[in-house]
C-alpha cells in the first residue's frame, strides 16, 4: 500500500529567534509573543484528552465505522478505545485502520521519551502496526512498531521516541491497523486505553539502520528519485526486551559522499544528478547509523521501443504513448517484500525500475476488463543479462477483491492468475515482450487487478498494457 509521499518542511524555534540579513541584525520586540504548544501527554484516559472534536480519520482503504468508546471495558477503568476489526471479505473494508490527530495545534512532545498504552483482544491476535506522528497533512515524525502480540487480558506497550527534540509541535498523537491475516480472515475486537506519552527515563537506545542495517548498491541513471528505506531504530526497555521501532527519514541526518552523482534531502529522498558513484550514509542523535547504499549511475538510460498499437486497441497501465486505462500503484509495499520500486524520470520518459525484488506488484486502482484483448505488453531492460523476471497476470473475480493465500501466493476464492517469465535479455538492450493472456485467465480476464511481479532482481519496465 505504498508510494512516494510529499511533505513540507516546518521550524519551530523556542524562546529566542534571531534572524540574521545582510548588514542587519534585527531583534524580537519584547512586546512579542512566541507560539507555544501544549505539552499534554494524555490522549486517552477513560476519555479523549484535548484533541478537540474531529480527530478520528481512518485510512482511505479500511473499514470507517470500526471505531466506539466502550463503557464496558478500562484498564482499572469502565471506558476505552473499542476496535471492531473486520473479517477479510468485509466488503465494506478488509481491515481496521485510522489515525487519531489532534484538532487544532499540535503538541510539544520533547520531554517525553515514549508513547505508552494498554491493549487487549477479544482472542490472541498480532496487531499489525501502531505508532503516532500520521498527522494526514505531512507526516514528518511517522514512528511505528509492527506485529504487536495482543492477549485478552491488558497489556502495556511502549514505543519509544527515537528523537524527542524533533517532536515541537505534533498533531499525530495515536494510529494504528489491524488485519485478520493471522486469524484465518475471521474479525474480532480490540480495546485500547491510557494511551499517553510518558518520560520513562529507562530506555536505552542501541542503534539505528538505514536499509535494514546492511550495504546495498543500487546500479541506476541520471534522473532517478530513489527514496531511502529500511529505517529503524532499536531500543532495550527496563524489562530486558528489545523493542524496534521504525522512525521517518526526518529523524536521521544524511550524507551524500559526491553531491555531483546523487544528493539526499531530510526526507531520504535521493535525487541521481550525474554519472559517477555516491555513498549514502546515515546518523541519528549524533551516532552514525548502520548500513550504507552505494549508488552508481550509467548517465542517461536509452530510449524504449516506441509501441506500434493505436490507442483504440490498447488498455495501458504505464505508458507514456497511450492514456491510461486506470491509475496504478506500483509500489504497494507487500510484506516481506524487499524490492525497493522507483519512478525514474530520464531524458526520454518516465520508467519504472526496480531493485532488489523478491516479489512486488502493480495494483490496478480499478480492474481492467480485458475480455475483449489478447496480450500483456512490457518492455524490459536490464544490466544482467541472466536476469529472469516472473509476471503473475492476476484477475480479481466478480467481487473485485485481491484474494492470496498467505502461505502459497496463489489466489484463493474466485481469483484466477497466469504466470510466466521473461527472459533472453542482452546487457544495457530493451527487449519487448507480449504475453498471451491464456493459461487459467483465458475465460476469466474481464476484472484484471493486479501484476504481480516476482525475480530479477533489478530491472526496468516501461510501455506496460494490454493490447489485441
Amino acid at each position: 500500500m505504498s508510494t512516494l509521499n510529499q511533505y513540507s518542511f516546518k521550524a519551530v524555534l523556542g524562546a529566542t529567534i534571531i534572524a540574521f540579513m545582510v548588514s542587519c541584525e534585527r531583534k524580537i520586540s519584547d512586546d512579542a509573543v512566541l507560539p507555544t504548544f501544549s505539552t499534554t501527554a494524555e490522549v486517552f484516559t477513560d476519555n479523549f484528552i484535548g484533541l478537540g472534536t474531529d480527530f478520528y480519520f481512518p485510512f482511505a482503504d479500511a473499514k470507517p465505522d470500526v471505531f466506539s468508546v466502550d463503557n464496558t471495558q478500562g484498564f482499572q477503568s469502565n471506558s476505552s478505545i473499542r476496535i471492531d476489526v473486520p473479517n477479510a471479505t468485509d466488503p465494506t473494508g478488509s481491515y481496521a485502520g485510522a489515525i487519531f490527530r489532534v484538532d487544532g495545534a499540535g503538541r510539544n512532545l520533547t520531554k517525553y521519551d515514549a508513547l505508552t498504552f494498554y491493549v487487549k483482544a477479544s482472542q490472541g491476535v498480532v496487531l499489525g502496526e501502531v505508532g503516532f506522528g500520521i498527522d494526514y497533512i505531512k507526516d514528518k515524525y511517522k514512528v511505528s512498531t509492527q506485529n504487536v502480540n495482543v492477549g485478552t487480558s491488558w497489556s502495556k506497550v511502549t514505543i519509544p521516541i527515537p528523537m524527542a527534540s524533533k517532536l515541537l509541535e505534533e498533531r499525530g498523537v495515536f494510529w494504528f491497523a489491524a488485519g485478520s491475516n493471522g486469524t484465518g480472515g475471521a474479525g474480532y475486537t480490540l480495546w485500547f486505553d491510557e494511551i499517553k506519552f510518558e518520560k520513562l527515563g529507562n530506555i536505552l537506545p542501541v542503534k539505528s539502520n538505514i536499509l535494514g542495517g546492511t550495504t546495498t548498491t543500487v546500479n541506476t541513471f541520471v534522473g532517478s528519485t530513489i527514496l531511502l528505506s529500511g529505517l529503524n531504530q532499536l531500543f532495550n526497555l527496563v524489562n530486558g526486551q528489545d523493542i524496534t521501532v521504525l522512525g521517518a527519514a526526518n529523524y536521521y541526518t544524511f550524507l551524500s559522499s559526491d553531491t555531483s552523482v546523487a544528493k539526499i534531502n531530510e526526507l531520504g529522498e535521493i535525487s541521481v544528478i550525474g554519472t559517477g558513484t555516491a555513498e549514502i550514509t546515515g546518523s541519528l542523535g549524533g551516532f552514525a547509523s548502520d548500513g550504507k547504499l552505494i549508488i552508481k549511475s550509467s548517465g542517461n538510460l536509452p530510449a524504449a521501443p516506441t509501441p506500434p498499437y493505436a490507442q483504440v486497441d490498447v488498455k495501458s497501465l504505464f505508458s507514456e504513448s497511450y492514456i491510461k486505462a486506470t491509475e496504478i500503484n506500483y509500489a504497494p509495499g507487500f510484506g516481506g517484500s524487499t524490492t525497493q520500486t522507483t519512478l525514474l524520470n530520464t531524458s526520454s520518459g518516465a520508467v519504472l525500475q526496480y531493485t532488489n525484488n523478491n516479489y512486488t506488484g502493480i495494483i490496478f486502482i480499478n480492474p481492467i476488463d480485458a475480455a475483449a484483448l489478447g496480450f500483456l505488453h512490457i518492455d524490459a531492460y536490464v544490466q544482467n543479462p541472466a536476469a529472469t523476471i516472473g509476471i503473475q497476470i492476476r484477475d480479481i473475480g466478480a467481487n473485485k477483491i485481491l484474494e492470496t493465500d498467505v502461505n502459497t501466493g496463489f489466489p484463493i476464492a474466485d481469483d484466477k492468475d497466469y504466470r510466466t517469465s521473461l527472459s533472453g535479455f542482452q546487457t544495457g538492450v530493451w527487449k519487448s515482450f507480449d504475453i498471451p493472456l491464456g493459461g487459467n485467465i483465458l475465460n476469466q480476464k474481464n476484472n484484471l487487478g493486479a501484476l504481480i511481479i516476482t525475480g530479477g532482481p533489478d530491472f526496468i519496465l516501461d510501455n506496460i498494457y494490454f493490447h489485441k
